[in-house]
């Protein structure tokens, strides 16, 4: 395990990375989406410790069950930074450009960047490649109550295929 003496890398370095997740969810007080899948692309740096450029991308179909059909529109880019303290994990913030509306037909509900986040929500599982998302942030509904509250915490889950297959996190 890194101690926080040692500085962490992601690797390879310089190099592409995406992921592929099914069913990623999205929790807005007691009610949940799902959508048919998420993609996740970005750049390893050199000898970096964070990922700058990740893209997030929902794939229809989504559906907010007792609402109805999802639109999910995201664009700008998130920062993922490996922590020193504990193997493999690391923390994934919005960047000032980073925005996801959630289109319900009677309301929206958006988060934005920048904002911080809970420490460790993502671990990466180097043995199967697979990087797991537990992201929560703070948002804003607009339109009908019947989405729930006006303000609140957004939580996104999913687990990410990650490709090329050699993706570490390295002290």
């Amino acid at each position: 395990m890194a101690t926080s003496a040692e500085a962490v890398s992601f690797n390879p370095d310089n190099t592409a990375v995406s992921g592929t997740s099914s069913n990623p969810t999205l929790t807005w007080g007691a009610a949940w989406g799902e959508c048919a899948s998420a993609t996740l692309h970005g750049t390893t740096g050199l000898d970096s410790d964070r990922i700058t450029d990740f893209r997030l991308e929902f794939e229809e179909p989504c559906s907010f069950p007792g609402i109805g059909p999802m639109t999910p529109d995201c664009s700008g880019t998130a920062t993922l930074i490996a922590d020193p303290d504990a193997d493999d994990t690391g923390k994934l913030e919005p960047n000032e450009d980073f925005r996801c509306d959630f289109s319900m037909g009677i309301c929206v509900i958006t988060v934005g960047g920048p904002q911080p986040t809970q420490p460790k929500n993502t671990v990466l599982d180097e043995a199967n490649d697979v990087l797991s998302i537990d992201w929560e942030l703070q948002g804003r509904r607009t339109g009908s109550v019947l989405c729930g509250p006006e303000f609140g915490t957004v939580r996104i889950t999913a687990d990410f295929a990650m490709t090329p297959a050699n993706l570490t996190i390295d002290p």
